[in-house]
């Protein structure tokens, strides 16, 4: 066999490997930050978060029940090993504390008179 055509072999069997590799070793990465993710929000009592990840990339969703415990989530997934970048797309449950007064111009709000 001439060197030309082991060396075009070669190389060819090189990008095959590297390519299998690159394919297969996302979906591992994946799912290793998909589990360790997970295992850090139970483990600080985060069940509302979910995830979804994207090579290195983590998205979380979900209804936070604060920025408080917006932010300790964000900043505890931040901090795994292999994560390059954290999305918050948290929406903020509605403060069931605090009581709205009608506006104005609301049709009921008008009918109310004042003795």
């Amino acid at each position: 066999m001439s060197r030309t055509k082991t060396l075009l072999l070669g190389s060819g069997g090189l990008v095959l490997i590297l390519a299998l590799a690159f394919y297969h070793g996302i979906e591992k990465i994946e799912q290793d930050l998909r589990f360790r993710g997970a295992a850090v929000m139970t483990e600080h009592k985060l069940q509302w978060v979910s995830l979804e990840v994207e090579g290195r990339n983590l998205r979380l969703l979900g209804e936070a029940p604060s920025n408080k415990a917006a932010d300790r989530a964000i900043h505890l997934l931040e901090a795994l090993d292999g994560v390059n970048r954290v999305i918050d797309q948290f929406a903020l449950q509605p403060d069931q504390h605090t009581t709205t007064k009608p506006a104005s111009d609301d049709s009921w709000s008008s009918s109310i008179k004042a003795r």
